[in-house]
């Protein structure tokens, strides 16, 4: 009896040490990361992707990793984001690719118009093990001091205009582009056009007023901002895939413990792919949007193609001269991903029949 009484404490005793080794360390001291964006959280793309990774980090780690999201540009702006994560102001933030380029010239890679002007190329590209996106996270560590955690797609950029399409390079001529940046100024330019960057929000008003004749936006870009009400048809030009970065202050990240660096990496292993899987959805029902509006919708065959390809070759030939050895790296990286199975077809249909 009492040899049957002993082993049954013992057995309680060691079960309630395995709860204790088991159960969350209430004495633990939380540990906070911030997360800056400029957009509201809300957002369809990266507020609800960084909703969904601060649910899975402080689920995984029973609350002791705690990630504050602060929206609206309450810290920091798209152009103060990058200095503020690398100089510690805040711990994590998430930007605009092109931001980077002004530290890191190499990564107007991203931008050059029509190397990634289909999904399934830019989602190859942007997986964690592709050597594009391994060649360009190592060139933000070492340019520019911060650590990219995850990419997050926003969709490919095409043309709104009225009345007249763009499919045909030949019409862009004299017309009036508005455009978010620099990198769809020079597409403008280059391919006849005379762009005009505002920010986004402006756009509706500018074409209204008559300021502007088109504007260069995503899919998603035509319901939030109201460009629907202004434009009537959209070429699908995808020239380039919008790509935001979340980046993490490489100090920040080492002074995490093993156990919550682990947490963030698995996290993000499965937020990212949702994220990706989203804006595709996103994109379908923007197009169907944009059709119930009367939209007419233009998708140029491989000629046209041909031709836009043919009006910025220039810009592929300016950025392989400038940035030398990297460059030629990621195009090397580029050219096997086309001739990977997901990647050797182009978007649309027909075929190429000038020579």
């Amino acid at each position: 009896m009492r040899s049957r009484l002993g082993g049954a404490m013992k057995g309680r005793w060691l079960y309630l040490m395995l709860l204790c080794l088991l159960a969350p360390d209430a004495g633990a001291q939380v540990v906070k990361l911030r997360v800056a964006l400029q957009g509201p959280v809300t957002s369809p793309f990266y507020g609800v992707t960084l909703t969904r990774l601060k649910e899975e980090a402080e689920r995984r780690s029973d609350g002791t990793l705690s990630i504050e999201i602060i929206d609206k540009g309450r810290l920091f702006g798209d152009g103060q984001m990058v200095g503020a994560v690398s100089s510690g102001a805040v711990e994590l933030g998430i930007t605009a690719s092109q931001i980077f380029v002004a530290q890191a010239p190499s990564l107007a890679f991203l931008d050059l118009p029509f190397l990634f002007n289909f999904s399934a190329l830019m989602d190859a590209a942007a997986q964690p093990g592709s050597e594009i996106r391994k060649l360009i996270d190592a060139t933000i560590l070492s340019e520019v001091g911060v650590r990219v955690l995850l990419w997050q797609s926003v969709g490919n950029t095409h043309f709104y205009s009225k009345g007249q399409d763009v499919a045909d390079v030949a019409r862009l001529k004299d017309q009036r582009v508005a455009v978010p940046g620099k990198a769809l100024e020079e597409l403008v330019t280059r391919c006849g056009g005379r762009p005009t960057t505002l920010p986004i929000n402006k756009f509706a008003e500018r074409i209204t007023e008559g300021a502007v004749d088109m504007a260069l936006m995503t899919l998603g870009g035509n319901q939030t901002l109201g460009l629907w009400q202004a434009q009537d048809t959209l070429t699908l030009t995808a020239h380039a895939s919008v790509e935001f970065l979340l980046i993490v202050n490489d100090r920040t990240w080492h002074s995490l413990s093993p156990a919550h660096r682990a947490v963030m990496t698995e996290a993000i292993r499965i937020v990212e792919p949702e994220a990706r899987a989203r804006v595709a959805t996103i994109e379908a029902a923007s197009e169907r949007f944009a059709i119930d509006k009367g939209f007419k919708i233009v998708r140029p065959t491989p000629d046209h193609v041909a031709e836009w390809r043919a009006c910025t070759a220039d810009m592929v030939a300016d950025y392989m001269a400038k940035n030398g050895e990297q460059a030629r790296r990621l195009m090397v990286a580029y050219r096997k991903l086309r001739m990977d199975p997901c990647c050797t077809a182009g978007p649309g249909t027909g075929s190429f029949t000038r020579r």
